[in-house]
């Protein structure tokens, strides 16, 4: 199969329209999906159950109605790139499975998640802002990475912190994630940090910790309090008795 690189840089253009509706895939897009067909084929060797007739005179009357639908899916989802393609054709290689995923699937695979691309989570992400916007009204230094001082820039707080009722809770978390994907999927680079800056204090190290592992490390901290306790009532006692 060829690289997709060879066909087009993207392929963005528009799927034409009739007036009744009906979808008109031209022969540039037809180019596209059944490139993108043949490598999921490749990918998934038991691709032919998924798209199996039951037309003897038109075998291919199911694969054929399938790739109309993939082509629409990826028209009204904004799949249009190169890099998105590939990103989904990564994911599947990965796909412990002989057996092809939905159009709905891998339409999200095309579109690379925070951590694909080396940031946090969008929860994380969120978690973050909010300590950096704490520790910033009262008066106290911060250490967070670059891209979540950028982040809270962006990000409607009246609209987050106003939020009380489940629509607008809702409506809420549906802003931050939109404001968090455009930042990470518009080019942004975090600038690179100084010697100084990679010698980390222990409030970064504390900050890029997940709730899990501070949690841990806030246990591991209550036992070793414990076992102090513990040895020094030992001693107090051994001290009453002779």
């Amino acid at each position: 199969m060829k690289d997709l690189k060879e066909l087009v840089n993207n392929f963005d253009k528009p799927v034409k329209h009739e007036n009744k509706g009906d979808v008109v895939i031209d022969d540039f897009a037809k180019n596209i999906i059944n490139q993108v067909f043949t490598q999921l084929s490749i990918i998934f060797p038991a691709w032919k159950h998924n798209w199996k007739s039951d037309d003897p005179s038109n075998p291919d009357k199911v694969l054929n109605l399938a790739k109309m639908e993939w082509t629409k899916a990826f028209n009204e989802n904004g799949i249009n790139t190169l890099e998105q393609i590939k990103n989904g054709f990564a994911k599947a290689r990965k796909l412990e499975s002989n057996f092809l995923p939905s159009c709905g699937v891998f339409i999200g695979w095309c579109n690379p998640t925070p951590e694909d691309l080396g940031y946090p989570t969008k929860e994380k992400a969120l978690m973050l802002c909010v300590s950096h916007r704490s520790k910033t009204k009262l008066g106290l230094e911060t250490f967070t990475r670059p891209l979540i001082i950028e982040l809270c820039k962006r990000v409607d707080w009246f609209l987050m912190n106003s939020a009380g009722t489940q629509a607008e809770h809702k409506k809420a978390d549906t802003h931050f994630d939109s404001v968090y994907m455009e930042l990470i999927n518009s080019g942004y680079q975090e600038p690179l940090e100084t010697q100084n800056e990679r010698l980390e204090t222990s409030k970064v190290v504390n900050d890029r910790m997940t709730p899990e592992q501070q949690e841990s490390k806030k246990q591991r901290h209550l036992d070793t309090i414990k076992d102090i306790r513990k040895n020094l009532a030992k001693v107090k006692a051994n001290k009453l008795i002779k």
